[in-house]
């Protein structure tokens, strides 16, 4: 939860969405399937294009009630490992041609998902709640945090509280 990146508006920055290639950055321990709620799960992202997923409704041009449709590749050390998926609508224009905007998504990994959502802005960084998941993630809490590092590629950090249930 991300483009991107996030967020919405033509010419404005994603959130949670991008480009299609991505550098990759070492995952903290735990990572991947074998994380256990309560750690630290470091991905890399790569954006799908934003012109691909802006949806101007209304008016013509950045508005109020415009949505970014997101869905974004999620990798580990540059291999293809979940994606995160979900929509950004915007709340409100702010000065200098900036936005804020309210962001539900989803990162679906092998071992579950994880459910987010958040009010943000179009900064790079980007931090809202883990509001739940499945599978191993199932009773999870905790943040998450897109950062975008402008160039269609990003690092989602998810900091899980909770039990996994099992």
């Amino acid at each position: 939860m991300g483009r991107s990146t996030w967020v919405v508006g033509l010419g404005i920055a994603a959130v949670l969405v991008g480009g299609a290639v991505s550098a990759s950055a070492a995952p903290t321990a735990p990572s991947g399937p074998a994380a256990a709620i309560g750690g630290v799960l470091r991905y890399d992202i790569a954006f799908r294009p934003f012109g691909e997923n802006y949806v101007d409704v209304g008016t013509p041009g950045p508005g109020v009630g415009d949505m970014l449709v997101f869905q974004d590749r999620i990798l580990d050390h540059g291999r293809h490992v979940g994606v995160q998926g979900g929509t950004c609508t915007v709340t409100e224009l702010l000065a200098e041609g900036h936005f804020q905007t309210h962001c539900v998504g989803t990162v679906s990994l092998p071992a579950g998902q994880i459910a987010f959502q958040g009010l943000v802005t179009d900064a790079p960084e980007k931090h809202m709640a883990v509001v739940g998941g499945t599978g191993r993630y199932r009773d999870a809490g905790g943040d998450l945090t897109v950062l975008e590092h402008g160039d269609d590629t990003g690092t989602l950090t998810v900091r899980l509280t909770g039990h996994s249930g099992r």
